[in-house]
């Protein structure tokens, strides 16, 4: 899962610069109230992201299926979703800065947490299966 982890992190980034910086903003949008709050929870999104993902991405690198079979699939299903958690920050923040500049506040304001939600997946799926679908770091 190390090198899935590593991959997922470095196309979340990718997505997140990409998203932001190719998206031009349409012509007649202002900012509103919404949207500058908008702006200022991603700044300290990013900030809690930059101390929290090397913790999910130990996480995601060390969970792998403890069994074959149909338990063997389960477990491959959690380690994916735990190795994916850089992902969700990315293309949360990404698709934020893209809405915002076409004018969906709203939208734009609900999916920038797309990446906390990938954390606390990541984390509580691990304390959840850890020796049952995943094999234990010892």
């Amino acid at each position: 899962m190390t090198l899935y982890t590593i991959i997922e992190a470095i196309v979340g980034l990718v997505a997140f610069i990409l998203l932001a910086v190719c998206t031009k903003k349409r012509e007649g949008v202002v900012y509103g109230t919404l949207d500058k709050v908008g702006i200022a929870t991603n700044i300290l999104l990013i900030l809690v992201y930059v101390f929290l993902l090397p913790f999910c991405l130990f996480l995601g690198m060390i969970s792998s299926p403890s069994y074959k079979g149909f338990l063997g699939i389960l477990g491959w299903i959690v380690s994916i979703i735990n190795a994916s958690a850089a992902l969700f920050c990315g293309l949360g923040l990404g698709f934020s800065v893209s809405l915002r500049k076409r004018g969906k506040s709203k939208l734009s304001f609900a999916v920038q947490f797309a990446g906390v939600v990938g954390i606390i997946l990541t984390v509580g799926l691990y304390a959840l299966f850890a020796g049952n679908l995943l094999r234990y770091l010892n």
